[in-house]
């Protein structure tokens, strides 16, 4: 493991489970300072601060501390912080809708431009990684879920916007894309088990990614390795969208 975020400080949103966790602890093992903003604070195993994402003041508090936390504004973020839902557009109701993206884009809004605000204020540059999922980009009528397919590809457009108007400021934003992972998110399908059989012959790598798979390549657009990266999306899914099938 290298250390080629030493001397970075670092804030994961929903950095409870999942692949925030796993984010919180290779940005760490990489040499990051990481601070975890999650509505359950103290149970990653990292410091943490109490955020709901959907709130404007809430982001602007719980910045403030992490900051105090990590000896200065954060130059990292990781926007992990999802809910995914699912529903048949004609049962979907406005406040599901709402509920869904208020997390899901909403929030990396909030918590980006705290951190952005900070930067540029002190004129230091930084990156931002948020993490959407190829349900911006391939639809499904097995597991259908609108609100969460439309946040996620509205974050994929917000991650442009921010790149290039942040750009001059020294502010790399990226995103990934991951596919079916083997997190706790997966336990929200109808059939557990029957998605994982059906993923595992419809991936063309043959299993289910993890966590740790996609925390490596947000690691990296995180770091110096990838300074000519900005305003892209890295899909991380064994292959799954080249065939255009998903499961969730």
């Amino acid at each position: 493991m290298t250390r080629r975020l030493a001397g970075r400080r670092a804030l994961v949103t929903g950095g409870g489970s999942g692949i925030g966790l796993a984010c919180a602890r290779r940005l760490a093992a990489e040499g990051a300072a990481v601070v975890v903003l999650d509505r359950r604070p103290g149970e990653a195993g990292f410091p943490s601060v109490s955020c709901d994402v959907r709130d404007p003041d809430s982001v602007i508090a719980a910045a403030r501390e992490a900051a105090g936390l990590l000896g200065g504004p954060a130059d990292l973020l990781v926007n992990a912080a999802g809910v995914y839902r699912i529903a048949p557009l004609l049962d979907l109701s406005p406040g599901e809708w709402d509920d869904v993206l208020a997390v899901n884009l909403r929030g990396p809004f909030l918590t980006s431009r705290a951190v952005a605000a900070a930067l540029i204020g002190e004129k230091r540059p930084g990156s931002i990684v948020n993490v959407s999922s190829i349900a911006a980009i391939v639809a499904d009528v097995a597991e259908p879920g609108a609100h969460y397919s439309a946040g996620k590809a509205g974050l994929l457009a917000l991650t442009r916007q921010m790149a290039v108007e942040w750009a001059p400021y020294g502010i790399r934003v990226n995103a990934v894309c991951p596919g079916v992972i083997d997190t706790p998110m997966l336990r929200v399908m109808d059939d557990p088990a029957a998605g994982e059989a059906y993923l595992r012959t419809a991936v063309p790598l043959r299993r289910l990614g993890t966590a740790a798979e996609v925390a490596a390549v947000i690691a990296f657009l995180a770091s110096d390795d990838a300074a000519y990266l900005t305003g892209t999306s890295v899909t991380v899914d064994g292959g799954l969208t080249t065939i255009g099938r998903r499961s969730s």
